[in-house]
């Protein structure tokens, strides 16, 4: 019976430097592709139509489905939108569904699985990562400002509103606490010894992040009552009313870009201190 259906997109290659020197990211890929899925535990790859024919011997509990067009043209690469993902979850009708970005290898036994899903039928579980410096490294630091499991409720997922956002690209695992905690539905981050990551350069492009967040905040605007109420205190809220500003008008020029950016990690600073308010540690 499966239990727990995550949505992700694999890359068609992958690049990852060793400490020799060498690429080990096609191992490391192959790697976090088999770690994904377990006895009730299954996983979609949400792809570009182009990008299907590179998803071949994917392994057992591990499938690829078509992705709905248009990221390429919002933020200039081939994508999956995050809604389709979540959505291609959800219609699978599994009782808790979630996101794992495609570079994030599980060492995740039974109790820690459990662990997780439990907790998970009752609001957004966030997850943050713990960073390698090489595949076989076993201890390192986890990284605080970014989420690459997110594991919920079938019917959680049902009311978020992640239109605007693609995988690879930031801010949508910032938005989809953001428009969680704006429903009045409950947050966790949890800090996770068996969800790792192999430490690399940013791949995004400050085009892209930029675009991303002035859809985040696109959605805030509306919803600003809302937001003083989840008392994230006042610099949150100006900063988060300057960005609404900018992004409203960003035909402007310079430095606008440039304000944005600066307030733009400000605030995403303050959304994640928003969310550890629940936090806890999974060894």
């Amino acid at each position: 019976m499966t239990e727990v259906v995550l949505a992700t997109s694999i890359p068609p290659s992958m690049r990852r430097p060793a400490p020799g020197g060498e690429d080990c990211g096609p191992a490391w890929r192959a790697a976090c592709a088999a770690s994904w899925a377990a006895p009730g535990w299954r996983v979609l790859s949400v792809n570009p139509a182009e990008e299907l024919g590179t998803l071949t011997n994917l392994p057992d509990g591990v499938s690829a489905v078509a992705a709905k067009p248009g990221v390429a043209e919002a933020f200039g690469r081939p994508g999956t939108w995050v809604w389709d993902a979540l959505g291609q979850a959800v219609g699978t009708g599994a009782s808790v569904v979630g996101i794992v970005n495609a570079d994030i290898r599980f060492d995740l036994d039974a109790g820690r699985r459990h662990a997780l899903m439990a907790r998970a039928r009752h609001g957004i579980l966030a997850c943050n990562r713990m960073d390698l410096g090489h595949p076989g490294q076993q201890e390192g630091p986890y990284y605080r400002y970014g989420y690459d499991l997110l594991l919920m409720p079938r019917e959680l997922a049902m009311m978020l509103d992640m239109r605007g956002f693609a995988l690879g690209v930031p801010w949508w695992d910032y938005w989809i606490l953001l428009d969680a905690l704006l429903h009045g539905l409950p947050v966790e981050v949890v800090q996770c010894a068996g969800v790792r990551h192999l430490s690399h350069r940013a791949a995004w492009q400050r085009p892209a992040w930029l675009a991303a967040l002035r859809s985040m905040m696109a959605h805030v605007a509306p919803r600003r009552a809302a937001l003083s109420g989840l008392g994230m205190g006042s610099i949150a809220e100006a900063t988060a009313d300057m960005l609404a500003a900018v992004a409203a008008s960003p035909q402007e020029g310079y430095p606008l870009s440039e304000l944005a950016e600066t307030a733009g990690t400000r605030f995403g600073i303050e959304v994640v201190r928003l969310a550890e308010r629940q936090a806890w540690t999974l060894e």
